[in-house]
């Protein structure tokens, strides 16, 4: 891989697009769990992943959560290596991804600029929220407080993605009911490292969608009572009958 299909590639389409079109490496936040695989066998045919299912009683499952290993072994003293993590809602709001993280360090000999780098994300996310600098490292993050509005200005970078989830659970629906949706909204991070020299060695970035997870988190529930009482009536109407007592 070229380095200009690793920058064109590093972060999805180049163009800016509005929050509700934001992506990571083509990991659209909205994506349900078979797309976010077809787009990872598209990107990376050789890589490896391993999504993780939950189950209700009734027979009902979905996917929580995933998570993607790559590694060029063909090419051990010049390795590309990349990690990915998804995490998604339940079956009653569509079971979509609202949470992606990105690993990528770069094969050593084909190493973009830190500043190209973040000129990428720039360039697809617009002006960032907080942006620090030092000579090897640029963090930036992005806060959006609603869809298609501009990223707002922020002291520091927010614990929104640090403290990543399994799946749509009981905890992170309080949190987004709490403070989540104001406090890290759509939120997203960025690290590049590179050296001295102004070469990068890797990239580090992670998408929080918390605007409609208080939402998602009810229909997810409504769902679940549906169908465990849809069941409850199959199971119970077609059950053995009472032995002797």
């Amino acid at each position: 891989m070229r380095i200009g299909i690793t920058l064109a590639a590093l972060l999805g389409t180049m163009a800016t697009a509005q929050a509700s079109e934001f992506d990571i490496a083509g990991m659209k936040l909205g994506m349900n769990a078979d797309q976010v695989l077809a787009r990872y066998k598209e990107l990376r045919p050789e890589g490896r992943h391993r999504f993780i299912e939950w189950s209700r009683p009734g027979g009902t499952e979905w996917v929580a959560n995933g998570e993607t290993l790559y590694s060029d072994l063909s090419k051990p003293d010049d390795m590309e290596q990349e990690r990915m993590r998804f995490v998604f809602t339940g079956t009653g709001s569509g079971n979509k991804l609202f949470l992606v993280q990105r690993q990528l360090q770069f094969r050593p000999s084909e190493r973009p600029s830190t500043e190209a780098v973040y000129a990428a994300a720039v360039k697809k996310y617009g002006e960032p929220s907080y942006v620090s600098k030092s000579e090897t490292n640029i963090n930036a993050s992005w806060k959006f407080d609603a869809i298609n509005v501009r990223a707002n200005k922020i002291d520091g970078p927010l614990g929104c993605i640090s403290d990543a989830t399994v799946g749509l659970d009981d905890y992170t629906a309080k949190k987004a009911k709490e403070a989540g949706a104001e406090f890290c909204g759509l939120y997203i991070d960025f690290s590049v490292t590179g050296d001295q020299t102004g070469v990068a060695k890797e990239i580090m970035m992670g998408m929080v969608n918390y605007l409609d997870l208080a939402r998602d988190y009810e229909a997810d529930v409504k769902d679940a009572q549906e169908r465990l009482d849809a069941a409850k009536v199959k199971n119970t109407s077609g059950a053995a009958p009472v032995p002797e007592l």
